[in-house]
């Protein structure tokens, strides 16, 4: 079957491509993208109508732009085609383009992949476990293109896979310890309350990691307790509620097992979400105080820290693309949005002495990540204490707190809310 690439395919390039650069008057023009490759539009490095590398000084309009995404996606997706021998999923053929529009269909890129040759062998859930291996730039590891592959990785496993389901007679298995469940999860059947085998016990194990049943003795059967559990989790991932563990669920919960294993969750807006904005005042050191609130979905703030970004005398406040925005400029984080990662002490769990190692000192006992959803070429950055602020007040672009008892409050409110989005707004439009 020959696919053609669905709107999701399209929504998550645009997503992670972003359209750049808009200049003022509405055109786009070219830019270096973060391994110096001369790029416009949503990601195209080939001038269409040209015939050439894009190079510096292109401009373009926005229906130039959607144009040659679609006859690049059109081009990836005849690519995927013709290299895919198995039998597929529209969502699987989606990421499958999205991810050969980013990395090219050559020798080099999706035809050489190990994630293809595990595909043409019918290993579905290998090939979903090589997406994560392609996160590379520069020779460093990109925290965009690993935001994107989490997308892809989620949308190639979203409705299951093909042959996923086959014949295999219950057999009895005892109810043993819980086990950590590893993936790929060896489930080959549709489960349903009345099944007994080592897969029912599997499915337990891997729903209560995910908090969805009790620690403890799990059963080596589909009880009426597991079906509630399944009710829950395919309700939590907007899957039909059917009470039935079949192919879809099951890439669902294989996706939701490895984002907990990478410990960084895609960003979710059903949640309490941050916000972080200017407030024209300054606090020490002459730095400007910056206003960090907790929002729940409806737009409520239900609590609120003053903090600081960048280094005094270097508070210019910045988009991503921004061509003054570059490594080890000592400025404010961007206006971006961010994934926020675990909280992580350097002496263990609410060890408030041990500071991170660093060259500047300056990190202290806490660091949470802040993960890039947009690429740029800053340095990395996170929530922390301005750990040295007598001696080198401010930051690199990390967001601080500036005392002990407003990074243990900080702790506190991450852990009550458990936000993972930060939106940095500077109100640069």
């Amino acid at each position: 079957m020959n696919w053609k690439a669905g709107q999701d395919c399209l929504s998550l390039i645009k997503r992670s491509e972003g359209l750049h650069r808009q200049r003022s008057d509405g055109k786009i023009e070219a830019y270096a993208d973060p391994v110096g490759i001369w790029t416009i539009g949503y990601g195209s490095i080939e001038h269409i109508d040209d015939k050439r590398a894009v190079q510096a000084g292109d401009v373009i309009t926005v229906s130039d732009a959607e144009r040659w995404l679609q006859v690049e996606v059109d081009e990836k997706a005849a690519a995927v085609n013709a290299l895919c021998t198995v039998e597929l999923t529209q969502s699987m053929f989606d990421a499958l383009v999205s991810f050969a529009f980013n990395i090219g269909t050559e020798a080099d890129g999706f035809k050489g992949s190990t994630l293809l040759k595990k595909l043409n062998r019918k290993d579905y859930e290998g090939a979903a476990r090589e997406f994560d291996r392609w996160i590379h730039g520069g020779g460093q590891v990109l925290p965009g293109l690993v935001i994107r592959r989490n997308r892809e990785e989620a949308l190639f496993c979203r409705d299951g896979f093909p042959g996923n389901d086959v014949p295999i007679p219950d057999l009895s298995f005892p109810d043993s310890p819980w086990q950590e469940p590893k993936l790929p999860l060896h489930i080959h059947r549709t489960l349903v309350v009345g099944n007994t085998g080592q897969d029912c016990f599997l499915l337990n194990c891997a729903l209560a990691k995910l908090g969805y049943l009790a620690d403890g003795i799990q059963p080596g059967k589909y009880t009426v307790v597991t079906q509630g559990a399944v009710e829950w989790f395919q309700g939590d991932y907007d899957l039909t509620i059917d009470g039935k563990f079949g192919s879809r669920t099951k890439a669902a919960l294989t996706t939701a097992l490895t984002n907990v294993a990478r410990r960084v969750p895609p960003p979710m807006l059903e949640r309490v979400y941050c916000r972080l904005t200017r407030t024209g005042t300054t606090t020490y050191a002459e730095l400007e105080k910056l206003l960090l609130e907790f929002i729940d979905p409806k737009g409520r703030v239900l609590a609120k820290l003053d903090v600081i970004s960048g280094a005094p005398g270097a508070q210019e406040f910045r988009v991503p693309d921004d061509s003054l925005s570059f490594p080890g400029n000592l400025e404010p984080i961007p206006q971006a949005r961010y994934t926020i990662g675990d909280i992580d002490f350097a002496g263990g769990k609410d060890n408030y002495t041990v500071a991170h190692t660093h060259p500047t000192n300056g990190i202290g006992p806490v660091w949470v990540p802040l993960i890039k959803t947009q690429l740029d070429d800053r340095d990395k950055f996170g929530f922390h204490m301005d750990w040295n602020r007598s001696g080198s007040p401010g930051s690199a672009g990390c967001v601080c707190v500036g005392t002990e008892a407003e990074l243990r409050e900080l702790v506190a409110l991450l852990r009550r809310y458990d936000p993972r989005d930060l939106f940095v707004d500077w109100g640069i439009r």
